[in-house]
């Protein structure tokens, strides 16, 4: 943490300038080709991300593909790898999460793409955002479940914008976190995987008995 202190102080003496979304991304909703004309969607190669597969955090392949001719039909549009993707809105706790597009995709119009300009790196605006879950979730429209973000409302929500240099670090300090986190979830499912046989194991022999004769 001390050479982020070291950067910030050096980079950002005067603190650190807020943008809107705006003006650091290019702000592009998706589409769903109609779902009654089998042309759009059978033997579909152009990958289409729907909003329940933002839980994933990075998108390696969507479970979903459309055809040339149900994108050539719908206004989605093609977002680049390593764009961010938002749900706008979504069942339950989906509305509001954040991931990374490590493939070229398109979307529904359930999801926004943040495709970042220059002076923007993707890990940190995703790494941003994700923290904002909750904060986004209130400035949804509407309430509770029934609640959605949009274009409107993203367009002019502020993040803090440092100097490129000092979001790598950022990145760099948070990815070692993220790594060691995805290490002990691994080997807590180990170690549960384990006891779960043991217990059967000895669940199976205390209950296992020879009837009398």
């Amino acid at each position: 943490m001390s050479k982020l202190n070291n950067l910030i102080n050096k980079l950002c003496p005067d603190g650190v300038e807020f943008k809107t979304l705006g003006d650091v991304c290019k702000l592009v909703t998706g589409a769903t080709p109609s779902k009654s004309n089998p042309d759009y969607w059978e033997n579909g190669t152009i990958s289409w991300m729907s909003s329940g597969e933002v839980n994933l955090k990075r998108i390696f392949s969507t479970e979903t593909k459309i055809t040339q001719a149900g994108y050539d039909n719908a206004s989605t549009k093609l977002v680049p790898i390593h764009s961010v993707v938002i749900a706008l809105a979504g069942q339950g706790k989906t509305r509001g999460k954040v991931a990374i597009t490590e493939i070229e995709l398109c979307t529904n119009q359930s999801l926004c793409s943040l495709i970042c300009k220059d002076i923007l790196n993707y890990k940190y605006l995703y790494y941003y955002l994700d923290s904002k879950y909750e904060e986004l979730r209130i400035i949804s429209n509407g309430d509770g479940n029934r609640g959605g973000l949009s274009v409107k409302l993203l367009t002019p929500y502020k993040i803090p914008v440092p100097p490129l240099e000092v979001q790598r670090e950022i990145i760099r300090i948070l990815d070692n976190y993220s790594e060691k986190n995805d290490e002990l979830i691994k080997s807590l499912y180990k170690e549960i995987e384990l006891r779960k046989k043991q217990y059967e194991y000895y669940r199976d022999k205390l209950l296992t008995f020879e009837e009398l004769k």
